[in-house]
């Protein structure tokens, strides 16, 4: 089977070899050599220690250069990045070479005193103890009285000798980071904390002993291996709290974001802004630091693989047929996966060429997961001659379950196998439960891990590839995709926060929680509920980017399947006019980029500048602006989300059609271009940009980085028609590469509005929550990332933008209405109220009032408040559509059909809800056709 085993250990072990010993005899007749001066423990300890050593060794003074700058020559610091910030100050090129020469005896005394063990221990505790300032707090009287006063006075004499001995350590010495310097302050404070007033009858090396026990701990807690998202700086609860009016924050708390941001847990807010995108405005960001990249981002990014693999298959494809293939697209692609199964080999050159192409996609999946620890380094493939990931075709092994079962006890049997045949179906029909009821792709790694009757532990009975061949999928494209959409969730959630459970960064809010608990009795109650609420919120997101959240216990079952069906179809017969609401996106650039960069991208994709093509290019690499091949953004909106595995003729043909659907409505084409367009003035910003400000922070970048994004533009990049092309692809520092393709697809994202795992409730997940609120997510999604953070943001574009959007959104109403054959009211606030209602400016708030004028026959609502009628956007929709949804709406058509056939009286509501049922009936190019075909029939 080819999944990748479990090894039996994880063991690394290295042993050093022998080095000579002291008795190793010298050569005959040579004098022995005299030993060479090494390091001196208690040298480099004083050094890293006591604070005398840098006040008797100080840095000498150079003769500057004039116009001299150390990062010119981006080879000038190579190698000394973590330490960038060390040669902001040097004026010429001795300078710079003597820190460098500081910094390497730093590192060097450093892993010297690491490896000493218990020498280098006790020479570090013995420069402590005579450090001035250690001495010096041994004079400070304490406070006296009861045991609280004590242990606080004593604590905050610990932590403030500690942090004066810190800070004079932190000037002297470049490696010495800031996060060291406030461990240590914590864990002096901490000691003192505990031993209160009879901590001065220790001894000075006993507390700097345990001091500096103290702070390991603490660095060993708070790293917790030094992933994801404990690299995060570290910021206070009001550094991590929202910007803006708490009047129009508050409304997003109907969302897991919204709530999340708005926790009393410094540490929730943290993990939050890691897991979900957003385009929230934080203090902290007007300080200059920055927000971390999120992991649904970084998802987001690995749509580039999942739109090569696509590319790859296609135009293979389209090679096969030119050289005289036959068969269709779906064969040619089947062909491909089982060669893929096949060490990549096949009979026919451009399949076997296709499969050869498509490997090193998966290469790169598993390389990740190795680097990350997810797989371990010697894998091997049982099952298959090749890794090619095996998902079953459940519907065929319902359908041929006999067969299926044959199969698997034919082959446990071989070989005199003398286990009885009863107990081999047992563990077969296990393996196909297990099979049948799987949530996602990863689950099939041990359907065939099964315990035999009287046997004392489970075994995993493989069966190869080629005998389960008509039961497995084989569509490259298929399997490719949803390999993809598996595996690169896990990965990013591992690379932020360690495993892709979160456990470690779930049980930091627990102990936050705990702690405010303990401080706080009196509100014990409201902040367990607050904890409890936080961490299913955390829990749901975390769910929804894995695509396990409310995912049913029976994924085959009657209602998921219907329910998936009426979702699909309601896509495909009510958004065919989906681009034209979509004009006020052209506002969206607007109320981000302004004017002068917005009209100026225009301006140079209709001249066809050369700028236009690379930068297009620059995005599509970057995994943004695909949306002709994945239509990613169109499947968002409508709430469509992707089944991993295909069933009947039927479904595999809606989920096809619904992939195609956003090209006819031309959905797709617009998203790519205005992805591409956007994507073209946030690049060009920030690579124009030598220090960071509030919007860039806000996308991930600080100061440092963007120092550091400017050296990789200046080293790979080029500017073309005043454009800047940074040609990431091409740079050499993989994290400054991330950071900064990160920022322009989090920036695209919420520019062009692509709603995320974070901007609906939880309760949109469900089953019949899917069916209730399909087509909702759009409003949600533009409340938190346009109306929300442009209020955040607080920029005068945004507000000038807006008046455009809500112009634009008037436009829309007054086009949809005359496409649909009905009267366009010019009255000035009915084309407000339908701006503001087509625009998403005020989300869910528009969407609960359309509702209410709908159900209450239009007597309710802004709309007969101002003499107006009901909102456009509702006309088509009856009374129990606009409660639970589009398609309780399709289901009350299906009922009017019936109607008027069993009475006999097809009436003109009939014909209708006839025509509203029909694929594809209101794309903006064929619905003025329908309609005359409708009047034509009434």
């Amino acid at each position: 089977m080819p999944v990748y085993p479990t090894p039996d250990s994880y063991a690394n072990n290295f042993t050093a070899p022998q080095a000579p010993g002291w008795d190793t005899p010298t050569a005959p007749g040579v004098n022995p050599a005299p030993a060479e001066e090494g390091p001196s423990v208690l040298g480099a300890a004083f050094r890293q220690y006591n604070l005398m050593s840098g006040l008797f060794n100080p840095a000498p003074d150079f003769e500057e250069q004039e116009g001299y700058n150390p990062f010119s020559d981006p080879s000038e610091t190579k190698g000394y990045e973590p330490w960038a910030t060390a040669f902001s100050d040097s004026r010429s090129p001795q300078q710079t070479a003597s820190i460098k020469q500081r910094i390497d005896g730093e590192n060097q005394d450093r892993q010297f005193l690491a490896e000493s063990g218990v020498p280098g221990v006790l020479a570090s505790i013995a420069a402590g103890v005579v450090d001035p300032v250690t001495i010096a707090s041994l004079f400070v009287p304490g406070a006296q009285g009861g045991l609280v006063a004590r242990v606080a006075s004593n604590a905050a004499i610990a932590a403030g000798g500690t942090a004066i001995s810190e800070l004079a350590l932190h000037q002297q010495q470049y490696t010495r980071t800031a996060e060291e310097s406030l461990f240590h302050t914590a864990a002096g404070a901490v000691l003192g904390g505990m031993l209160g007033a009879g901590s001065h009858l220790l001894s000075p090396e006993v507390r700097n002993a345990a001091q500096t026990e103290i702070a390991d701990s603490l660095r060993n807690i708070n790293t917790g291996g030094s992933v994801g998202a404990m690299n995060v700086p570290a910021a206070t609860l009001v550094q991590e709290t929202m910007r803006g009016p708490k009047v129009v924050n508050k409304v997003m708390n109907m969302t897991p974001l919204g709530r999340t941001m708005d926790s009393p847990s410094v540490t929730v807010r943290r993990t939050v802004q890691q897991l979900a995108e957003n385009n929230l405005t934080t203090a902290k960001n007007l300080e200059g630091i920055a927000t971390p990249s999120a992991a649904e981002t970084q998802v987001r990014m690995w749509a580039r693989e999942e739109a090569a693999s696509a590319i790859t298959a296609n135009d293979g494809f389209a090679k096969f047929r030119a050289q005289g293939g036959t068969g269709s697209k779906l064969d040619f692609a089947e062909e491909v996966g089982r060669a893929m199964r096949r060490n990549d080999t096949s009979s026919n050159a451009v399949v076997q060429e296709t499969a050869k192409a498509l490997r090193p996609i998966l290469d790169n999946i598993r390389n990740e997961m190795q680097s990350l620890g997810m797989l371990a380094d010697n894998l091997k493939v049982t099952g298959a001659q090749s890794y090619f990931p095996r998902m079953y075709r459940q519907g065929e092994i319902l359908a041929r379950r006999d067969e299926f079962r044959s199969i698997i006890t034919g082959w446990w049997s071989r070989g005199g196998n003398k286990v009885p045949l009863e107990d081999l179906e047992i563990a077969a029909d296990e393996v196909i439960n297990k099979i049948i009821g799987a949530m996602r792709p990863q689950d099939y790694a041990n359907a065939f891990s099964v315990k035999l009757p009287g046997a004392t532990k489970s075994r995993s009975l493989n069966v190869p590839d080629d005998l389960l061949e008509p039961f497995l999928e084989s569509d490259v494209r298929f399997v490719m995709q949803r390999h993809i959409r598996d595996a690169a969730p896990n990965i990013e959630l591992t690379r932020n926060f360690g495993d892709s459970s979160m456990e470690r960064v779930l049980k930091d809010i627990r102990d936050e929680y705990t702690e405010m608990i303990r401080n706080n009795p009196a509100e014990q109650a409201k902040l367990h509920k607050r904890m409890n609420r936080d961490e299913a919120d955390i829990m749901a997101m975390r769910d929804r980017l894995l695509g396990t959240y409310k995912m049913p216990d029976d994924p085959s079952g009657t209602f998921v399947r219907a329910g998936n069906i009426l979702r699909n179809v309601n896509y495909l017969t009510k958004l065919g006019g989906m681009t034209v609401s979509a004009v006020p996106d052209l506002a969206r650039a607007v109320m981000v980029n302004g004017f002068s960069r917005t009209f100026s991208a225009y301006g140079k994709w209709l001249s066809r500048s050369p700028a236009w093509k690379a930068s297009r290019e620059e995005m599509r690499k970057m995994g943004t602006a695909l949306d002709i091949v994945l239509s990613d953004r169109s499947r968002a909106i409508a709430d469509i989300a992707d089944g991993f595995s295909q069933r009947t003729m039927l479904e595999s043909g809606l989920d096809y059609a619904t992939g195609k659907f956003g090209n006819l409505t031309l959905m797709n084409q617009w998203n790519s271009f205005h992805k591409s367009l956007n994507g073209m003035n946030t690049a060009d910003l920030i690579l124009g940009a030598t220090k960071s400000n509030p919007r860039l922070a806000k996308l991930g970048i600080d100061d440092n980085m963007a120092a550091r994004i400017q050296q990789q533009f200046n080293k790979h990049g080029k500017t073309v028609d005043g454009l800047r092309i940074g040609n990431s692809s091409a740079w050499d520092d993989p994290a400054v590469r991330a950071a900064f393709e990160s920022a322009v697809v989090k920036d695209v994202n919420n520019t062009i509005v692509t709603p995320g795992i974070g901007d609906t409730p939880l309760w949109s997940s469900s089953q019949m929550g899917k069916l209730v609120f399909q087509f909702k997510s759009f409003i949600f999604g533009s409340y938190n990332r346009a109306t929300v953070g442009g209020i955040q943001a607080g920029e005068a574009q945004f507000y000038y933008g807006l008046g455009l959007q809500l112009m634009l959104g008037a436009m829309t109403y007054a086009i949809k209405n005359t496409l649909a054959g009905r009267e366009v009211d010019y009255a000035p606030e009915k084309l407000v109220l339908e701006g503001i209602d087509r625009s998403g400016v005020l989300g869910p708030l528009m969407e609960f009032n359309n509702t209410l004028e709908k159900v209450s026959a239009g007597t309710l609502g802004l709309g007969p408040a101002l003499g107006t009628g009901t909102q456009s956007r509702y006309a088509s929709r009856n009374a129990l559509g606009s409660i639970l949804g589009p398609s309780f709406d399709s289901l009350g058509k299906l009922s009017d059909i019936a109607t008027g056939i069993l009475s006999g009286d097809f009436d003109d509501k009939a014909v209708h809800s006839t025509r509203q049922l029909i694929p594809g009936q209101n794309l903006f190019w064929a619905a003025p056709i329908l309609s005359k075909v409708e009047e034509e029939i009434k």
